[in-house]
């Protein structure tokens, strides 16, 4: 619990997250004024959404800025082990496994409330500017609420393995980035569109195709593939930064 109530501290102190949160916001009006904003002013525009579709497309949208959790969490772990506050850090504590489970509980945490303030600002705009009527049920509305919190706890250890390995924030940022353009560019080869994080963490929250975009997808993951190809992305993800801090030098 002493490395749990420090890492709040450290993220919450630092000024880092707080501008991360603005920008993400800040994102999040940017797609909500291209989604329901310039549909009515361009019709050739394809994007024109209603309700209560328009909800879940928030989400999808708000789930894929997978830099937030990605950025904090290289940030967060690369910034000590490239110095010598994490060799500080474990003659206090030399479990690897409990700080690894303090910066993945507070990081994703913290990453995971930012998330669901970016999906309740792009559902207000729905809720305000959207045309149609209704909302979501409440159990869809809880799996948006856990959904978002598995892929948050993915990207967040993403992050944290790429630190962790290579001991710089520079690096670990880009190599995160790097896997998320590879995963996404390789999904167009139908041999790894199964397995393909990006593509399963996004249907794990809903239909690919609701703003009527063809065949241009391809077929859509089964709930149950997509839960499962996102656990196991999160295992491994798991796995490879407890290994990286293992038997990497301090």
């Amino acid at each position: 619990m002493g490395l749990v109530q420090a890492e709040i501290l450290k993220i919450s102190k630092r000024r880092v997250f707080w501008v991360m949160l603005i920008i993400l916001l800040v994102l999040t009006a940017f797609t909500a004024l291209i989604f329901l904003v310039a549909p009515r002013f361009a019709e050739d525009i394809p994007l024109r959404v209603e309700k209560p579709s328009a909800y879940l497309i928030g989400a999808q949208q708000v789930a894929g800025q997978t830099w937030f959790p990605l950025i904090l969490a290289a940030m967060l772990l690369g910034g000590e082990v490239a110095s010598t506050a994490w060799a500080s850090a474990l003659t206090r504590e030399s479990r690897r496994a409990r700080h690894l489970f303090a910066r993945l509980s507070v990081t994703t945490a913290g990453s995971w409330l930012a998330m669901l303030l970016a999906v309740g600002a792009f559902s207000i705009a729905v809720a305000i500017i959207a045309d149609g009527s209704g909302t979501l049920e409440g159990s869809e509305w809880f799996g948006i609420f856990w959904k978002t919190g598995l892929i948050t706890l993915t990207w967040v250890a993403i992050g944290l393995a790429a630190a962790a390995w290579l001991r710089s924030v520079g690096p670990a940022i880009a190599a995160g980035l790097a896997f998320n353009f590879v995963d996404q560019l390789a999904a167009l080869w139908a041999p790894y569109r199964r397995i393909s994080f990006s593509i399963n963490s996004a249907a794990l929250l809903g239909p690919l195709d609701v703003i009527n975009v063809g065949d241009i997808l391809g077929d859509t993951p089964e709930f149950g593939q997509a839960l499962a190809v996102v656990l196991a992305w999160t295992i491994l993800a798991v796995v490879a930064a407890w290994a990286g801090l293992q038997y990497r030098d301090a």
